[in-house]
């Protein structure tokens, strides 16, 4: 009698981790990433905490200093182990250097201003000139009483002021004239001051007038003339007289003159 059994086959082995594994290590990682990022906010934290106590272990130590200061201006350096004198030289010398600073900023503030912000002084001053004793208008030297504060105005053609910079002027003259004449019916002696636009049209500031006398020698007048006039950049200024020869060239006695206010 043949009898048959059956050999039960073996178990299969499953390669690859087990589910359980997968799960550890997944939270494994989570944990290891949380941590890190933990860490670096707890790093960022801790620097911005270190730096506040810094600050205000600073300003402990400032405030004991000046406590300290304090007992050895009252006379209680005896109580801590600071030398008040040579703590109280250093901190005047401290204050002073500071002090120092700051004077040499305002003076530099001060000047700086003086230099660039402060209007330039505009000023000119000339004589009549003696060769010149022709033509209406009158003709000024560039010797003598001459005077030109900066390049701000100019004498052009030796006749005329010219502005540089607008703003209001004083502008002046004297006219010293011979007021001896031979005709009574003589036209009375004019002097005007005028003013020329940047276009180039003249017109007439102010104006006197003077009349002629008989008297023996000649006799001499003054006309003098003056006002505040706001002046545009690129006019010009000049003296008229109706008859320049008999304008007195002394010195001293017939000028022009302007001045920025």
């Amino acid at each position: 009698m043949i009898e048959t059994y059956s050999q039960t086959s073996p178990r299969s082995v499953t390669s690859g981790p087990s589910v359980s594994m997968k799960i550890f290590m997944y939270l494994l990682t989570v944990f290891l990433i949380t941590q890190m990022i933990g860490s670096a906010l707890f790093a960022v934290y801790l620097h911005r905490r270190l730096d506040k106590i810094e600050d205000e272990r600073n300003l402990h130590e400032d405030f004991v200093f000046m406590k300290r200061i304090q007992k050895c201006n009252k006379g209680e350096g005896s109580l801590s182990l600071l030398n008040c004198e040579e703590i109280r030289s250093q901190f005047e010398a401290f204050v002073k250097d500071i002090m120092l600073n700051e004077e040499g900023k305002k003076k530099e503030q001060h000047f700086e201003m003086q230099r660039g912000d402060q209007d330039p002084q505009i000023a000119a001053h000339v004589v009549s000139d003696a060769s010149s004793k022709t033509g209406s208008v009158l003709q000024w030297a560039k010797k003598g009483y001459y005077t030109m504060s900066n390049n701000l105005v100019t004498l052009k053609n030796g006749k005329q002021l010219v502005i540089q910079r607008e703003g209001l002027y004083y502008v002046y003259t004297q006219v010293t004239f011979c007021s001896n004449r031979e005709t009574l019916g003589q036209t009375p002696f004019i002097a005007s001051l005028c003013l020329r636009s940047t276009s180039g049209s003249e017109r007439i500031l102010l104006r006197a007038a003077n009349t002629h006398s008989s008297s023996k020698p000649c006799g001499q007048q003054s006309i003098h003339l003056g006002g505040v006039f706001e002046l545009q950049s690129g006019a010009s200024v000049f003296v008229n007289v109706t008859d320049p020869s008999q304008v007195n060239h002394g010195t001293g006695f017939t000028s022009f003159g302007l001045l920025k206010l």
